[in-house]
């Protein structure tokens, strides 16, 4: 994965073989995965998402929950999220 900050926008790249690896972690996988295997680009400005680009095309469908959950999963360290719970 590959990250870049600039103010406060954040901009977010994961190869294919991370978002695989993700999706099939031993005790947190996740069955039937949209983005397993998929190249992903997010872009976060203040907190929104404004731009999201999976496998070279922005309309591709894909489950926001585990859009959301891979992306939290990943950027959690990098971002410095405190997230409820923790």
């Amino acid at each position: 994965m590959r990250t870049k900050k600039i103010g406060n926008t954040t901009k977010i790249w994961i190869s294919a073989n991370e978002t695989y690896a993700w999706a099939h972690r031993i005790g947190k996988s996740w069955p039937c995965s949209t983005l397993s295997g998929k190249r992903v680009f997010a872009e976060i400005d203040d907190g929104d998402l404004v731009d999201i680009v999976i496998d070279g095309k922005s309309d591709y469908d894909c489950d926001v929950f585990e859009f959301n959950a891979m992306i939290a999963d990943l950027t959690e360290t990098i971002l410095d999220i405190e997230f409820i719970g923790d």
